[in-house]
């Protein structure tokens, strides 16, 4: 008899891992603490059963699994009690239950299946350390071993964590999670809502108008990284960012541990890209507030503003008609209410969208995704179908108001598309050079920072500096960093201020429009054709020191030049150093920087 219950006890034991070996392989973790346990089992511990490091998750359940399928009948119950207490004092309580034939506890597999396939999505939007997992561990659903766990992934970097360090910490929450009982799936979701997550939990459940940043906008930051991350100055976003709610007191911490502008520059478009659409709006909306009008159109395209112009019927009082119609629009367009659906499509499939409704009169906006974009606009604008579908959309509503019809006016400069407003590398390696070689004869006065018209925080970045000499390096990093139109901004400052040295160098890089060519190209070839072949390096060098001592000839010399000497013999220190700016163009940059240290 009793031989015939052990035969029993032992089939059942064996019957339970065969049928549940795929549940068990999914939801056990082999964890240290679990080990620890097992140690008490006297059948495991007398066959030095372990946990090796080495070994993947699957392995080690595996190796157990087949321990205990060779378990014999009559230690079979002492067997499977003892691993049935190990898993409840390890915190398993849920695997446990599948030992004792109770399924309900695991997480289910739509749960399971939810997750696995939302994975990697989800990857790329969790933000672990903005109090996800101190929520979690405060939840019980999951263990300080757990959160030991996912941290040790990113090893003592503090708060510099590279993009690839985020995903991988939140693959392995997502796999921890996943090994939980089916309560934790609730409680991930429960969690990710209390920090300010829902385009996370929209994910995982499909439900709220929290959306994930869509991959276009995702794509977008990806494209334009290496220009924007060069055209951003952080100390100018960062504050606002952070009254908005787009940042958290993490985030700053994030962005302002790196040490330069590129660095922080980075941070923040990475912690973007983990955020909802609508935190990506908001910064968009902050670039622009923030004085970075030239990154927002870089990043989202031209923006083209339109007047809405409503006729209406004699005796009727525009003014008061176009205030409430500016209100029911603004509402339409926010909401996207059913009546603007054919706008919107409209505007959609031709790579524009209708970003703001603004004050004075009705000034509406559209955001162009590129130049052709840009194009669809003009075309969609000339041929009045915008009118007919603004017209069809409110007139309804304010036609007994007096509206007759809606048209709208663009003034035709608004759909030139001039390229890109950032810095041009050209002008960003000359402000670098210029710092790096007469950083010492730029006098940063009030006078030259009050024609540079800056923000407060870009001028009290400069002013900050000990000494003037180390306000230079800021100044013009922060002009790198602006519209390419701040460098004929700064050359006309420094003109202003008599600053001609510093003022000639910068202004051989700039664009002749009638050529394409920087200046510093054809006055080397003006002064290429004037220079005798016996003209030496030596005659440069003795001009440039004759006129040390001279102002009025230094003011001379540094002074910019419409036309170059055209003969050998009245070459003047202007085309002298003009022919040392233009060496740039043909010689290594080695070459280059070593004449200009000799010769500056």
């Amino acid at each position: 008899m009793l031989v015939q219950m052990a035969v029993k006890l032992g089939a059942d034991l064996r019957d339970v891992i065969e049928t549940h070996a795929k549940l068990l392989l999914r939801c056990m973790d082999p964890s240290v603490e679990l080990m620890i346990h097992l140690k008490s089992v006297s059948y495991l511990r007398q066959r030095g059963f372990s946990f090796q490091a080495p070994e993947t998750t699957d392995v080690k359940i595996g190796r157990l699994l087949d321990m205990l399928q060779e378990v014999p009948d009559e230690e079979c119950q002492s067997v499977k009690n003892g691993v049935i207490a190990a898993l409840r004092a390890s915190g398993q309580d849920h695997v446990a239950d599948v030992f004792c034939g109770n399924m309900d506890t695991v997480m289910s597999d739509d749960h399971y299946g939810i997750m696995k396939s939302k994975k990697a999505k989800l990857c790329q939007f969790l933000d672990l350390e903005n109090g996800l997992l101190d929520e979690l561990e405060s939840a019980k659903v999951i263990s300080s071993i757990d959160v030991d766990h996912v941290r040790a992934v990113s090893g003592d970097v503090g708060y510099q964590r590279s993009i690839a360090v985020y995903n991988e910490m939140a693959r392995k929450l997502l796999e921890i999670i996943m090994r939980k009982p089916d309560s934790a799936f609730h409680g991930l979701i429960t969690a990710l809502d209390k920090t300010k997550q829902s385009h996370a939990t929209h994910i995982l459940t499909g439900i709220g108008d929290n959306l994930p940043l869509s991959e276009e906008c995702r794509d977008k930051l990806l494209e334009k990284r290496s220009v924007v991350v060069r055209s951003i100055y952080p100390k100018c976003l960062v504050s606002t960012l952070i009254s908005k709610g787009i940042f958290s007191r993490h985030d700053q911490l994030c962005v302002e541990s790196r040490l330069g502008e590129n660095e922080q520059s980075e941070t923040i478009l990475d912690l973007i890209a983990r955020k909802s659409q609508a935190a990506f709006d908001d910064f968009i909306k902050t670039l622009q507030e923030c004085h970075h009008e030239h990154v927002m159109e870089e990043l989202m395209g031209p923006v083209v503003a339109a007047k809405v112009e409503a006729q209406v019927n004699t005796g009727v009082d525009v003014a008061v008609v176009e205030n409430e119609l500016r209100e029911n629009m603004q509402d339409a367009f926010q909401n996207s209410r059913t009546e603007v659906k054919n706008v919107n499509d409209l505007l959609a499939s031709n790579g524009v969208s209708l970003t703001q409704v603004e004050q004075s009169s009705i000034i509406v906006k559209f955001q162009c995704r590129d130049h052709a974009a840009l194009a669809s606009l003009k075309h969609i604008y000339n041929s009045k179908k915008l009118d007919q579908l603004f017209t069809e959309a409110f007139r309804p509503k304010f036609a007994r108001k007096g509206v007759e019809c809606l048209s709208l006016s663009i003034p035709d400069e608004q759909f030139v598309y001039t390229g890109s407003k950032l810095m041009t590398e050209e002008h960003r390696q000359a402000l670098l050079l210029l710092a790096e070689w007469l950083g010492d004869k730029i006098a940063v006065s009030d006078d030259l920072l009050d024609k540079l018209s800056l923000c407060r925080r870009r001028r009290q970045a400069i002013e900050r500096a000990a000494t003037r000499e180390e306000q230079v390096k800021p100044l013009l990093d922060i002009v790198s960093r602006q519209p390419d139109s701040a460098f004929t901004k700064l050359l006309s400052a420094l003109d202003s201020t008599d600053q001609y040295e510093a003022e000639s160098h910068l202004r051989g890089y700039e664009v002749d429009k009638t050529t394409g060519m920087g200046i510093g190209e054809n006055n080397l070839g003006d002064a290429g054709a004037a220079v005798d072949e016996q003209h030496s390096m030596k005659n440069i060098d003795e001009n440039l020191t004759e006129s040390a001592d001279d102002s009025a000839v230094k003011k001379k010399a540094f002074r910019p030049r419409s036309s170059q000497c055209q003969d050998a013999r009245e070459l003047s220190i202007a085309s002298s150093y003009k022919l040392l700016l233009g060496l740039q163009v043909t010689l290594p940059a080695s070459d280059y920087l070593l004449l200009m240290y000799k010769y500056k």
